[in-house]
């Protein structure tokens, strides 16, 4: 029963989408009413301002009615969606903060590249956990919540944050690094 009430969902998404690609002015409120929400919720996660978070999440959908042309239908939309506002949402923090760049990672790597996946996991209360986080240096913060609560890969990362891979990779060992130590 569950499949059926997602496929009517996916079917009234497809024909709104539709619709929007028209610049049906109806169809674009009812996607940005259906998305809004979880997607302010992204964008103040990064954000952490709720103004911040409402005006990229708005810059994020007149980004995406735009490039609609640009969705190819396969996949999710709202997760299509979701990746326009963290990207906008990470583009208003770096005009509010400039990203503070380390030179030459590559020559400093301390930590194994493949350390991640060898860490043993921890477990915090939601509370514990953000009050740590909050506590590390901006650019720890942003590629742990980029990684971790968006999803982003190490490629994406990078891109987006106009640093290498291997620069992603080790900026957020040191992350997880500085996290633990502070929980500990």
């Amino acid at each position: 029963m569950k499949d059926v009430h997602l496929n009517q969902n996916n079917e009234h998404i497809e024909k709104l989408i539709l619709a929007c690609q028209k610049k049906d002015q109806k169809a674009q409120m009812k996607l940005y009413q259906n998305f809004s929400q979880p997607l302010y919720h992204v964008a103040y996660r990064i954000l952490k301002d709720p103004d911040d978070a409402l005006d990229a999440m708005q810059e994020g959908f007149i980004t995406a009615f735009e490039k609609l042309d640009q969705y190819q239908g396969s996949g999710n939309f709202g997760g299509w969606l979701h990746k326009i506002v963290a990207r906008k949402s990470i583009e208003w923090y770096h005009k509010k903060k400039p990203f503070v760049h380390e030179q030459n990672f590559e020559n400093k790597m301390e930590l194994s590249e493949y350390q991640e996946e060898n860490e043993s996991s921890f477990t915090l209360g939601k509370n514990q956990l953000e009050m740590h986080l909050n506590q590390l240096p901006e650019r720890y913060q942003l590629i742990l919540k980029m990684y971790y609560l968006e999803g982003f890969d190490h490629e994406e990362i990078s891109e987006i944050l106009n640093i290498s891979y291997a620069n992603s990779r080790t900026l957020l060992s040191r992350a997880k690094t500085n996290l633990k130590e502070r929980i500990k």
